[in-house]
C-alpha cells in the first residue's frame, strides 16, 4: 500500500452557540459507569463508520462537510473532565479545531486504507479532553475518496448516528447546515436533557424503572451463571466469535415468520442453552436497550443506551413461542427500564448487596442484528427456508478465539451484530465458568437451536 511519506493533516474549524460545563445525562452515565469500570480498556466504546466521497467533491468541501457536522451536533463538540467533587462533566466547545488525518494511498487501496483506519481508531480508546468525534480522510492522488469517522459512545450511540450519517452524507453533496432544516429546529443535545433529567417528572420516571428493575431482578435465578469452580486462565475473560451464514438465514427467517426482531431469536435461544446448564427454568439477561421510543428520543442526537433486566421463563412452551414471549419481555423492559443510574446502583446494593448485584447482573445481551424488513437478502415474504437448506451453509461457518475486551463485571457477555455482508456473534465469558472450549461449544450450540427452529421441509411448517 503506497502512503505518502509525511503525514498530512487538516484543521477543521468550528463553531457553535453554546458553550459551558454540563453535568451528564443517564445514559451518558451508564457509559460512564463502563469508562470508569474498564479503564484502560475500552477501546470498544468507538464506533467507526467509512463514507464514501461523491465524485467532484475536494478536499475542501470534506472540510466544510466536518464542519457543518460539528456545527449541527453539539455533542461532538463535547469532552470530558472529572470535577472536584470526582463527577464526571461535559465540556461543550463554543468553537475551536478537528485535527483529521489525511492518508494518500493508490486508487486501488483506497477501501482497504480506509478499513484500516478504522481499526486503528477502534483499537485506541477516546480520552477524556478529546472531542467525541475523530476524523480521517483516504486520498488518491490528493482526491478524497473515503470520509472515516469515528464517534464517542459517551457522546453518540448507533442509533443517533443513523442522522448523523444522513447529513454526513448531504454535508458532502453541498448542501449547507441552514439549506436543510428539517430538524434542526427540533434537535435537542445532550446539555438540554441532562437540564430535563433534573425536573420532577424525570424523577417520577425514574422511580418507576428502578421498580420495575426490582421487580424483574427478583425473579432471576441466584446465580445466572454459576461458577463451575475451575482455576481461572489467562487472560481470565476470553472471547470467541462464530461467523455462520446460516445463524443469519434461520435468525432473519425466523424473525420474518414471527413478526420480532433478529435480537429476541437469538436472545431466545441463549436463554435455553443458559437455564439447561443453570438447572433453571428462568432466565436472567441484562438486556442492551436503545431507549428510543418516546417522541423527544426521535431527533436527540446523543447516547440513550441503557441495560434493562429481562427474565424469561423457558418452561412449557415450543422454541417459536419461546421467541415470541422473549420479544414481549424484551420490549416490555426497553419501555418500562430507563432511569437514573445512580439512584439505581444505590437501591440495588441496599436490596441485594454487593455480591449479589454483581451475580444478578452477570449475564449481558448485546444484539444489534438486521432487522426483517431492512435486511439485504432477507427471505422473501412467504418463501420458507428449511433447516436442510440452511445446514447446507454450515461447511462455511467458523468459530475463532479474538482477542476481547477484559470486562471483570460481565461473566457472560453474548454481543452480535451483522449485515448483507458479515454477520457474527461473540461470547466473552469467564473462564472460571466457562471454559475456552465451552465458550466456543455455546456458540456452536446456538447455531444449532436456532438452525432446529426451522421446518425439516416447506410444507411441515
Amino acid at each position: 500500500m503506497r502512503l505518502t511519506t509525511e503525514p498530512r493533516f487538516l484543521s477543521i474549524p468550528f463553531s457553535g452557540r453554546r458553550s459551558g460545563t454540563f453535568p451528564l445525562t443517564w445514559g451518558q452515565r451508564w457509559i460512564w459507569n463502563l469508562v470508569a469500570s474498564r479503564a484502560p480498556h475500552y477501546a470498544d466504546l468507538g464506533d467507526s463508520y467509512t463514507v464514501a466521497v461523491p465524485d467532484m467533491c475536494d478536499m475542501n468541501q470534506v472540510s466544510k462537510a466536518l464542519s457543518a457536522l460539528l456545527t449541527r451536533y453539539e455533542t461532538f463538540r463535547s469532552s470530558f473532565s472529572i470535577s472536584t467533587d470526582g463527577k464526571p462533566r461535559q465540556l461543550v466547545l463554543a468553537e475551536g479545531h478537528l485535527r483529521a488525518e489525511v492518508r494518500d494511498v493508490a486508487v486501488s487501496d483506497a477501501r482497504s486504507a480506509a478499513g484500516a483506519l478504522e481499526a486503528e481508531f477502534n483499537s485506541v480508546p477516546f480520552t477524556l479532553p478529546e472531542l467525541s468525534l475523530r476524523a480521517a480522510v483516504v486520498t488518491s492522488d490528493g482526491v478524497p475518496k473515503f470520509l472515516v469517522i469515528c464517534s464517542f459512545h459517551m457522546a453518540m450511540d448507533c442509533h443517533g448516528m443513523v442522522s448523523v450519517l444522513d447529513d454526513l452524507g448531504a454535508f458532502l453533496n453541498g448542501k449547507t447546515v441552514d439549506s436543510d432544516t428539517s430538524n434542526s429546529g427540533r434537535m435537542t443535545h445532550p446539555a438540554d436533557r441532562a437540564s430535563k433529567e433534573a425536573e420532577a417528572h424525570s424523577a417520577q420516571r425514574s422511580a418507576r424503572g428502578i421498580q420495575f428493575w426490582e421487580q424483574e431482578l427478583a425473579k432471576f435465578p441466584d446465580d445466572p451463571l454459576p461458577y463451575s469452580g475451575r482455576r481461572p486462565e489467562s487472560p481470565r475473560y476470553q472471547t470467541f466469535a462464530l461467523r455462520s451464514a446460516a445463524v443469519r438465514v434461520a435468525s432473519l427467517h425466523i424473525a420474518a415468520e414471527l413478526g420480532v426482531t433478529t435480537a429476541s431469536v437469538v436472545h431466545a435461544m441463549a436463554a435455553t442453552l443458559v437455564t439447561r446448564r443453570t438447572g433453571s427454568r428462568t432466565c436472567g439477561f441484562v438486556m442492551a436497550a436503545s431507549h428510543r421510543f418516546d417522541p423527544d428520543a426521535v431527533n436527540y442526537p446523543g447516547t440513550l443506551v441503557q441495560g434493562v433486566p429481562v427474565a424469561v421463563d423457558v418452561a412449557g412452551s415450543t422454541p417459536r413461542q419461546l421467541i415470541s414471549r422473549t420479544h414481549r419481555a424484551g420490549m416490555l423492559a426497553a419501555l418500562a427500564g430507563y432511569c437514573d443510574p445512580d439512584d439505581l446502583a444505590d437501591v440495588l446494593r441496599k436490596s441485594y448487596g454487593q455480591e449479589e448485584v454483581r451475580a444478578r447482573l452477570a449475564c449481558v445481551v448485546n444484539l444489534h442484528l438486521p432487522d426483517p424488513a431492512s435486511a439485504a437478502g432477507a427471505p422473501t415474504a412467504g418463501a420458507t427456508v428449511t433447516r436442510p437448506q440452511a445446514e447446507r451453509l454450515l461447511a462455511g461457518s467458523r468459530c475463532e478465539y479474538v482477542e476481547g475486551t477484559p470486562v471483570e463485571n460481565e461473566r457472560f457477555y453474548l454481543a452480535a451484530q451483522g449485515d448483507s455482508a458479515d454477520f457474527f456473534i461473540t461470547l466473552r465469558a469467564d473462564t472460571a465458568a466457562l471454559a475456552p472450549s465451552d465458550i466456543a461449544g455455546f456458540l456452536r450450540d446456538l447455531e444449532g437451536a436456532l438452525i432446529a427452529c426451522l421446518p425439516e421441509s416447506a410444507t411441515a411448517v
